[in-house]
């Protein structure tokens, strides 16, 4: 006979039970894509305005957005907020090129875009474009700011300038401007 004891009987471990995923809610991605919808276009409109081209528009658009709905729950602001953003990952990939000129190549349409059938915008939107890359860099920042709505003060606070340097941006920029509309009004000739 063995004198070896029998070993003990195996012990169940408890049920656990599978970890929820601690994902946003419902309601923060309704949120999130109502947002989304509503604003996308108007963002890459804003890049187009500062000069950035569509392509890099899109796409800088989608990653800006994917970093709001990353941190949806502690934006205050979300318009201002991704307009910030995007204009400095457009910064950042301005300043990390090296330059290299190629011939233009046309760009295809995005669906993220507004109606190109409105031939009147379209128009109004060329000729928009067309002023602003006569303006130096941040001219050409800060009437992007005016274009789409926030004031003198707003533009200040969301680029950490001083308001000063906001409005004497915008002085300059809509004198230049103003040379180029009608040149018996100041400023530079027309191009």
């Amino acid at each position: 006979m063995d004198s070896r004891p029998d070993p003990p009987e195996p012990v169940s471990a408890p049920r656990i039970a599978p970890a929820r995923a601690s994902g946003p809610s419902a309601d923060t991605v309704a949120a999130f894509s109502g947002f989304y919808r509503r604003f996308v276009p108007t963002l890459v409109g804003f890049l187009i305005w500062q000069g950035v081209r569509q392509a890099d528009a899109v796409e800088i658009a989608q990653d800006t957005m994917a970093a709001a709905f990353q941190s949806w729950r502690t934006i205050d602001h979300p318009e201002a907020w991704t307009r910030r953003v995007a204009s400095r990952a457009y910064a950042r990939r301005i300043a990390a090129l090296a330059e290299d000129p190629v011939a233009e190549v046309p760009e295809a349409r995005s669906p993220l875009l507004g109606n190109p059938g409105d031939l009147a915008a379209v128009i109004g939107r060329h000729e928009v474009l067309r002023l602003l890359e006569l303006l130096p860099p941040r001219q050409r920042q800060v009437m992007a700011w005016t274009v789409d709505g926030f004031a003198p003060s707003e533009i200040a606070q969301e680029l950490k300038m001083e308001p000063e340097a906001v409005r004497s941006s915008l002085y300059k920029a809509r004198r230049t401007l103003a040379g180029h509309v009608d040149p018996s009004k100041g400023g530079e000739s027309r191009a």
